[in-house]
């Protein structure tokens, strides 16, 4: 976490819903398209939006992705995803998708993380 300054905007509205438990990206996709002011962003938006961010606080050690091949699932079922993959495996609209079915994306706060809340 060395060098780290602070949490962006869109850090925020990825790091913010997980303060209690795991989630899956859909559910922080959906938090944040809830409270969006006017139009809703596109899907694809969304995830050029927020993908960044949930990639960025998995290199800081903000927060902790795990995939699963169905949620919900206890955590330590899930296989980590290393932060370098994360960007590619989370650009994508249906990474950010209630839709999917298997192959899901669950991101989760360390304690590095909840000191930023």
């Amino acid at each position: 976490m060395t060098g780290y300054d602070g949490v962006t905007y869109q850090e925020e509205i990825v790091l913010q819903p997980l303060e209690d438990s795991p989630l899956p990206l859909w559910e922080i996709a959906e938090d944040f398209v809830r409270a969006a002011v006017g139009e809703p962003p596109a899907p694809q938006a969304v995830a050029e939006i927020l993908a960044p961010a949930l990639t960025s606080l998995a290199t800081h050690g903000l927060i902790e992705v795990r995939r699963f091949d169905v949620w919900p699932a206890p955590w330590e079922a899930g296989v980590p995803v290393d932060p370098d993959r994360l960007l590619h495996e989370s650009q994508h609209a249906e990474a950010w998708s209630r839709g999917r079915t298997h192959d899901l994306l669950a991101a989760h706060i360390t304690e590095v993380g909840i000191r930023w809340l």
